[in-house]
């Protein structure tokens, strides 16, 4: 193939500009490449700094998490005892107040009683002011183991709900004791 000499410039010209382009073509690359390297190199150094605070952070927790655990036992036994006292209080409470049914009949035989001392001297009068003041303060007895019985209904179920959620609140802890065993 013969070619002029403008076809061979032009050829000649066609090569220097395609080797200009590969060259700036090259050096993109090698930019590309850098940044690349430089993202990966960063990427590696955050994952390592999160898996290093992750580490930190099992220790820390499995570190305190037996200390944890014996305090919700702590409080499950107390929560525990405390129901069961609540309970006796509670019989007590019920008993005295089927004790304190027969007060009303004594509140009447009292009055009864208050009838035929009226006609006594002086000093039975006073005797019977007295049981009068008596009565009243029966009556507020009978009230208040009544308001009482009622108040200590409403803290058993109270306490009764407490311990069913601590019951429930310590069942994570010990199934996590169950499984983790640096106890």
């Amino acid at each position: 193939m013969n070619l002029t000499l403008e076809q061979h410039a032009a050829l000649r010209q066609a090569a220097e500009h395609f080797k200009q382009a590969m060259e700036v073509r090259s050096g993109l690359n090698l930019r590309v490449a850098k940044r690349v390297t430089a993202i990966l190199r960063v990427g590696m150094i955050s994952m390592g700094v999160v898996v290093v605070i992750f580490l930190l952070l099992l220790f820390v927790l499995t570190s305190k998490i037996t200390h944890m655990i014996d305090i919700i036992d702590t409080m499950n036994r107390q929560f525990t005892s405390m129901a069961e006292d609540m309970g006796a209080m509670r019989a007590v409470i019920v008993q005295m107040d089927q004790r304190m049914t027969a007060l009303p009949v004594i509140v009447t035989e009292i009055g009864t009683m208050q009838e035929s001392v009226a006609s006594l001297n002086k000093h039975i009068h006073d005797i019977g002011g007295r049981m009068q003041g008596i009565d009243k303060s029966l009556a507020n007895i009978t009230s208040n183991v009544g308001n009482m019985t009622s108040t200590f209904r409403v803290m058993d179920g109270t306490v009764h709900g407490i311990n069913w959620d601590v019951q429930r609140m310590a069942r994570p802890m010990k199934l996590f004791n169950a499984i983790v065993p640096f106890r």
